[in-house]
């Protein structure tokens, strides 16, 4: 959230009064090279001040904020030390050093400085601001929060230091503290929409995405008419899935600010990962004359005639993004997904070839070649295998993969290997049908005529109640009761 602060000459140099007449003079003469921005003289009558009395501290705090500005942190250091010694009771000297060690790159030595000072001065603003940086930046987040509660004490209406305090509290592991802060920051309506909008950024950045959706919520209820909180929810609430309400907030967006296309898009993909596909492909259409010519807004399009099976039209938008953007594994894979469908299959597998050296380690590539080479060669499975064993190293939760794979491994007869493969797909996901149709397969060749039917007997169930929900009528149909 903050840089460090860097000592200002001006108003923390020390009023220089009852001094000998000889340090006078070159301290009052060094007050007015500072004020012209004359360092370098500054620095040599503060010099010759101390030469003539080196008995008063603020002269050489003084000759230590000089050296700071012209980047001698060295000797900055020296002068520092010696304003210290004279006066150990004052926080300033402590202050000073903590700035020059920070330039020198001595963070553990400007964290002692500056617990130091605060120990004597613990309300001194730009000391706790520094200290808490020193803190977070070297990862001690449970420790920069006495700085930033001091702070937030000494600058309440500062929504900079309290957004820090919200993030050292979160990064700390402190989240029943840090959603207090939160809180009361929201409650105390002091930050303006663009504070809240920075402030859910960061929470982002961190991975503290409900955090992050509860601060863009109160912005988008509390700025109703303005289109960037309800976007940027929308947009939050598209990565987390919630495609219901991604579509309410980035279509409250895009009405409120037409011209978007990163809210009207985003409409547009979370209508078709809601799997609305005649809204997505009708809105997609309304937009076209405004976003046509955006890759993202093809893409949308392709996919949208895709999973309304107007193959040919998806056809006509992925090939053309194809041209446009030769380097996107993503295109080449849909490319190849629609050539397969249309029964081009040579120029599907083409594709599919392309997507995996696009992007060797996206398992959902290689899972698609796979199943397309079993389809085209079903009595040479040496590749499908070496691929969806790969597939499967990249992605092990995948159940789809699984399943080919223990297929390819059945035709190969290798059935205790497809039996594993099935048996952990049955038990982390009880209701995948496909599976327990394959399991009872291999039971029966394996002669486990009773596991065999058990299996059958659950896919059975399982196609039932498939088509029961899909039934407006419930079970019986028509006739049913």
């Amino acid at each position: 959230m903050w840089r460090a602060a860097i000592l200002g000459v001006c108003p923390l140099l020390l009023a220089v009064a009852m001094l000998g007449q000889s340090s006078g003079v070159f301290a009052s003469r060094a007050q007015e090279d500072i004020k012209a921005g004359r360092y370098p003289q500054a620095e040599e009558d503060l010099s010759r001040a101390v030469e003539a009395d080196a008995t008063k501290w603020q002269l050489w705090y003084d000759l230590g904020v000089v050296r700071v500005q012209l980047g001698e942190s060295e000797l900055a250091i020296k002068a520092f030390e010696r304003a210290r010694r004279l006066a150990p009771q004052q926080a300033p000297p402590n202050f000073g050093l903590g700035i020059a060690f920070m330039k020198t790159g001595d963070l553990v030595k400007a964290q002692e400085a500056y617990r130091g000072g605060l120990a004597l001065d613990p309300n001194d603003v730009v000391a706790n601001q520094n200290y808490a940086f020193l803190l977070t930046q070297n990862g001690d987040f449970r420790d920069a929060v006495e700085p930033l509660k001091r702070l937030k004490s000494l600058q309440p209406e500062n929504v900079s230091t309290r957004a820090t305090l919200i993030e050292a509290y979160l990064k700390a592991g402190m989240k029943n503290e840090g959603e207090g802060e939160i809180n009361q920051l929201l409650n105390a309506h002091i930050a303006s929409m663009k504070e809240e909008l920075s402030l859910a950024k960061l929470l982002l950045a961190d991975g503290a995405d409900r955090a992050a959706a509860k601060v863009l919520e109160h912005a988008a209820a509390t700025w109703p008419e303005a289109a960037e909180p309800h976007g940027d929810l929308g947009m939050l609430l598209l990565q987390g899935q919630q495609f219901e309400a991604a579509v309410s907030e980035l279509g409250h967006a895009a009405q409120l600010d037409p011209n978007s296309a990163e809210y009207s898009l985003g409409l547009g993909e979370a209508l078709l990962r809601w799997r609305h596909d005649p809204v997505a492909l009708q809105y997609l259409l309304a937009i076209r004359a405004k976003f046509g010519d955006i890759p993202l807004y093809k893409f949308e399009l392709g996919l949208a005639y895709f999973d309304l099976t107007q193959f040919p039209l998806a056809l006509k938008e992925f090939e053309n993004l194809a041209q446009e953007q030769p380097k996107s594994s993503r295109v080449q894979y849909l490319l190849g997904g629609t050539y397969q469908e249309l029964g081009e299959l040579d120029k599907a597998e083409d594709c599919f070839r392309k997507a995996i050296a696009l992007k060797p380690d996206e398992a959902s590539y290689d899972l698609a070649l796979a199943s397309l080479l079993k389809k085209v060669h079903p009595t040479d499975l040496t590749e499908p295998v070496i691929l969806s064993e790969k597939a499967l190293a990249l992605s092990p939760d995948n159940e789809d993969v699984k399943l080919l794979l223990a297929s390819c491994y059945q035709t190969q007869g290798r059935l205790a290997e497809a039996q594993a493969l099935l048996e952990a797909v049955v038990t982390s996901d009880p209701d995948f049908r496909a599976a327990h149709v394959s399991l009872a397969q291999v039971y029966l060749r394996q002669k486990r005529v009773e596991d065999a039917e058990q299996q059958e007997s659950i896919a059975a169930k399982l196609e039932e109640r498939k088509q029961n929900e899909v039934s407006p009528w419930g079970p019986g149909g028509v006739a049913g009761p």
